[in-house]
């Protein structure tokens, strides 16, 4: 059995289906699971929709930006800076390029998934098992979570930083982001899961895959949207890095993002 995971897509058009064309190169997957955090702060967030709608085999998850934009529950961010009140105006774009049949969509994800293979199970959240806001990463251990014994597998996404941990007989995956990486690369990342029932078997692969695609058309496809956080945006797909770890956003920072 091979699993896809996708997560954490961003309104990234460009980025998905430069994925979705990477797993057909690979033989396509069993089941395609896509983690959630679907449309917001991207260019492209109604493409996306139409995409996901005609995706076959796939279980789709609810992530905290779809909650956010499915509750009206916007997060509200200290400071008033000039970046936070721009990523504040996106979930309001968002959801207007995304319209009743987009809200209709958020209303019919799950906030999780669970494959059988054989005796064991992948377990699939957008974050962790117990929260949407909290990502898998190198310092997750089995402790932190009370699951089903059977699970031997958790995948997520949500801190757009791929990595591959086993931790006693579970194994941790984050499948990175494919719309905004956050690890310094700026290729889309997405994860390959096989052979979920190891024992006797051989043991689970999991194979990192990152994907080559057109950053640029990307970030003119915020400006030519007129983005509310397109400046934001641009920096942050073509260093693979948070705005929010660079608070130090100027108008000549602004000025290179748009040359």
């Amino acid at each position: 059995m091979k699993i896809a995971i996708i997560s954490d897509i961003h309104g990234n058009i460009s980025a998905l289906e430069a994925v979705l064309r990477d797993l057909e190169r690979q033989g396509n997957a069993d089941h395609i699971v896509v983690t959630g955090d679907l449309f917001s702060f991207g260019p492209a967030p109604d493409q996306v929709l139409v995409k996901l709608e005609q995706l076959p085999r796939a279980q789709l998850l609810l992530g905290n930006t779809d909650r956010y934009l499915l509750e009206r529950t916007y997060p509200s961010l200290p400071n008033g800076d000039d970046w936070q009140d721009r990523l504040l105006l996106s979930f309001q774009w968002t959801a207007e390029r995304l319209g009743a049949a987009g809200f209709d969509f958020l209303k019919s994800l799950v906030p999780f998934s669970v494959i059988q293979d054989r005796h064991r199970q992948l377990l699939a959240v957008h974050g962790s098992p117990r929260s949407d806001e909290e990502g898998l990463t190198v310092q997750t251990e089995t402790s932190d979570f009370a699951v089903d014994p059977q699970v031997s597998v958790i995948v997520g996404g949500h801190t757009h930083v791929p990595m591959d941990r086993s931790v006693g007989d579970v194994r941790f995956v984050n499948a990175g982001s494919v719309g905004i990486p956050f690890d310094g690369d700026p290729r889309a990342c997405y994860a390959l899961i096989s052979n979920v029932a190891a024992n006797g078997c051989g043991p689970t692969q999991v194979e990192l895959r990152r994907v080559r695609y057109d950053v640029e058309a990307a970030v003119g496809q915020l400006y030519a949207h007129n983005h509310p956080a397109a400046d934001i945006g641009a920096y942050n797909l073509r260093t693979a890095r948070s705005i929010g770890s660079n608070l130090i956003y100027t108008a000549e920072m602004r000025q290179r993002n748009r040359n």
